[in-house]
Formats: C-alpha cells, sequence, structure tokens
C-alpha cells in the first residue's frame, strides 16, 4: 500500500514539472513574437534617410531665395561715353535715386548725389567740390516750361553775359521734349544753365565747372539721363 502511494506521489510530481516546463517555454515563445524584429541599426536607418530628404528638399528653396535677393540688390548700369579735355571716354553709370525729388539718373564714377535743400540736389565732383551741377525737378502737371525757362535765363544774366549753347553742344537731351541751355564764361571757369522737359518732369542745371576738371559734357550726359522714379 504504501509503494503504491509512493508510486502515485511522484507520478503526480512528474506532471506537474512537465506542465511547468511546458508553460514557460509556451511564455518564452509568446515573448519572442511580441519583441520587435528590426535591430536598433535597422531601426535608425529610415530617420537617415527621412533627414537626407529633408535636406535635399530645403536646398533648392536656399538657392532660390539667394537668388532673390541677388536680383532685388542689383542696380542698373549703363555706358556713358562723353568728352574730357578733348579726350573721348567711355564709363559704366550706376542707377542713382533722387531721396527728395521724385527722379533717377546714370551716375558716373567721382560722384556724389545728395540733397542740397527742399527741391535742389548737388551732383558734386569728389576731386573738387567747386565743381558740380544743381538739379531741379518740377513735375510737368505742377509748372510750365516756359515760367522754368524765364526763371533760368534770370539767373544766368545774373551771372554774366549768357551765351546760348549750340544744337552740338545739347545733343545729349534729344529725346527731350524742350531744352535750351546757356554758358557764362570766365577766365579759367565756367557757368552753365540747361532747362528741358522729358519723361514728365521739367528740369532746372546749374553747372559750374574749371578748366582744371573739364566736366561739363559729363555732367549733361548725366542729365539727360534723368528720368521719374
Amino acid at each position: 500500500m504504501q509503494k503504491m502511494f509512493f508510486s502515485l506521489s511522484a507520478l503526480l510530481l512528474t506532471a506537474v514539472l512537465v506542465v511547468g516546463c511546458t508553460s514557460d517555454k509556451t511564455e518564452e515563445s509568446d515573448a519572442q513574437k511580441n519583441e520587435p524584429s528590426n535591430t536598433p541599426t535597422e531601426q535608425q536607418q529610415p530617420a537617415t534617410e527621412d533627414k537626407a530628404v529633408d535636406e535635399s528638399q530645403e536646398t533648392p528653396a536656399s538657392n532660390e531665395t539667394n537668388k532673390d535677393n541677388t536680383d532685388t540688390s542689383a542696380k542698373t548700369e549703363q555706358e556713358v561715353k562723353y568728352k574730357q579735355k578733348g579726350e573721348d571716354k567711355t564709363e559704366k553709370a550706376t542707377e542713382s535715386k533722387s531721396v527728395d525729388q521724385g527722379y533717377k539718373m546714370q551716375q558716373l564714377p567721382g560722384f556724389t548725389l545728395s540733397p542740397e535743400e527742399p527741391g535742389k540736389d548737388m551732383l558734386v565732383s569728389n576731386e573738387n567740390s567747386e565743381v558740380f551741377m544743381r538739379v531741379e525737378t518740377v513735375d510737368a502737371s505742377q509748372s510750365s516750361y516756359d515760367d522754368a525757362k524765364t526763371s533760368m535765363q534770370d539767373h544766368m544774366n545774373a551771372v554774366g553775359a549768357p551765351v546760348a549753347l549750340s544744337s552740338e553742344e545739347l545733343a545729349a537731351f534729344k529725346d527731350a521734349k524742350n531744352v535750351e541751355g546757356y554758358v557764362v564764361d570766365f577766365d579759367t571757369e565756367k557757368v552753365v544753365g540747361v532747362v528741358f522737359e522729358k519723361d514728365g518732369l521739367i528740369t532746372k542745371l546749374t553747372i559750374h565747372d574749371n578748366d582744371e576738371l573739364d566736366l561739363t559734357d559729363a555732367m549733361l550726359k548725366m542729365a539727360s539721363t534723368i528720368s521719374k522714379k
């Protein structure tokens, strides 16, 4: 009887051990199924690829911005031909805009354009401040060419004995609707007055020049490019 009891107990213990082992194996198998199949290296790879794609997409936009900035800052250039001391010269002029008046012009290097007082600008030679061109503009709808011409003639008569400029000397203003100019010569200096109507603007010029620099033709060529902003 005791032998039978011992055998029954051993049999039950063996069954319990077998069931326990089977349960452990089942849990391990389930855990393996629930674990991600990708390794850490494989998980990081897509993120790297996505970053590369994002960077490649951002590059064209950056280039486009730089292109826009360049186009915005670019200034119009124009070749200007003039005579100085009997020599033919050609230089590149850059567009310059008046601060207070409603015009723009092509400005040669070696000059500075700045306001003198309301309604008057000064284009001054950087080499000699006594060589300059005063520029006064008014909208043609607010004044008349005849009034501006009379004002300019009165000024030139006050300076000295004016002589009318020839059509050749005023050839740069071929696109002007109306133009007239005078010069008063002194020993080594001269004063030139010009009035012209172009692009809806009436412009008066007063040039002070000397024989040392002889920049009258250069300043007239720049003035002939005056137009509305």
